[in-house]
């Protein structure tokens, strides 16, 4: 039977579970664990947050003078990352949700990264490296940094990750292909190589294990099977849209939506599998729209994700729990 003490120590685990699983979150929250989906997206200047159902959006980064392209964020721990492509650099926000405990630091430097995934599950950093033509990987605070691709590469663009699987894809606007390889970069395979000229945007649908992408100089969206077979051009009605310039750039999926950048017009959501589907744009912006990434809720974020957190915290439950009753018989005796 249970002592008084052990009883104690699970319900303080509870009580911390319950608010790490997003069920009780205060404003000043450094965690992700939102109710309801967000949006993340960078205008160049800016990183904002929008809900789905709104075009009210809110300023997490204000850089001013910098060229913000992609953002991504790390959902365990609350921090957002993004590149620069005017500094060179990659840099990260801790807390952005908070106001007192927010800190921007800059953690890599001297490289023109383009497109970065965060792997929330191993703590990593991947990006590719636009001018050396190459695809690296890092901790999450910029030290170990390994090269994943070196070879065959000229100019990389933008990159996703299935943790799950552990398959990077990327896309190489030299080269005018999409690929993918293993985290250690082993198995690399083209998957897209026709009809394509600056792949921007990638995002993928595990669900339905399908790939999208957005050509910024094709002005449009496609998808495929996850090895490249079934290749699918996306039916979008642009009649409402004639007096806007179309350059499509990033995206990300939530759903049966898509929602992707348009150059300088802003945030649009998109049905994915409907024929003639018409954009609703969910939020304006007055410049370049460029990196997009959902921030899922927590009942929809993978279950490696969010286990990660709670497995750690079990085994310190029961090692606590077992250390206490031992203690106890050990009296007894």
């Amino acid at each position: 039977m249970f002592t008084i003490l052990s009883c104690t120590i699970l319900a303080f685990y509870l009580a911390e579970l319950k608010f790490v699983n997003g069920e009780e979150t205060t404003p000043g929250s450094c965690s992700f664990s939102v109710s309801e989906p967000q949006l993340l997206f960078s205008n160049n200047t800016h990183i904002l947050l929008t809900a789905l159902d709104s075009e009210n959006s809110r300023v997490l980064v204000e850089t001013m003078t910098s060229s913000v392209s992609f953002v991504d964020y790390h959902f365990t721990d609350g921090s957002i990352y993004w590149s620069d492509q005017n500094k060179q650099t990659i840099s990260r926000k801790t807390c952005p949700l908070g106001d007192e405990n927010s800190i921007i630091e800059t953690i890599i430097q001297n490289s023109k990264a383009m497109g970065i995934a965060v792997d929330s599950l191993n703590d990593h950093l991947y990006w590719a490296d636009h001018d050396s033509g190459t695809i690296k990987r890092s901790s999450l605070n910029g030290s170990s940094i390994e090269v994943i691709l070196d070879e065959s590469l000229q100019s990389p663009v933008a990159i996703t990750i299935d943790t799950s699987n552990r398959w990077l894809y990327f896309s190489d606007h030299g080269r005018h292909t999409i690929e993918k390889c293993k985290f250690d970069g082993s198995s690399r395979q083209t998957l897209i190589s026709d009809d394509i000229q600056t792949p921007y945007g990638l995002a993928l649908d595990l669900n339905s294990k399908r790939l999208y992408w957005t050509d910024s100089a094709l002005y449009h969206i496609k998808s495929s099977n996850l090895d490249g077979t079934d290749v699918k051009l996306v039916s979008i009605d642009v009649s409402s849209l004639v007096d806007i310039s179309i350059v499509v750039m990033g995206i990300d999926l939530y759903g049966s939506y898509m929602y992707v950048s348009n150059l300088g017009t802003g945030i649009y959501r998109i049905q994915k599998n409907k024929q003639n589907a018409v954009p609703h744009r969910i939020s304006g912006t007055h410049h370049a729209a460029y990196g997009v990434k959902m921030i899922k809720s927590h009942s929809d974020t993978s279950d490696a994700t969010t286990m990660k957190g709670s497995a750690g915290q079990m085994i310190i439950l029961f090692a606590g729990i077992l250390f206490v009753e031992f203690q106890n018989i050990h009296i007894s005796i």
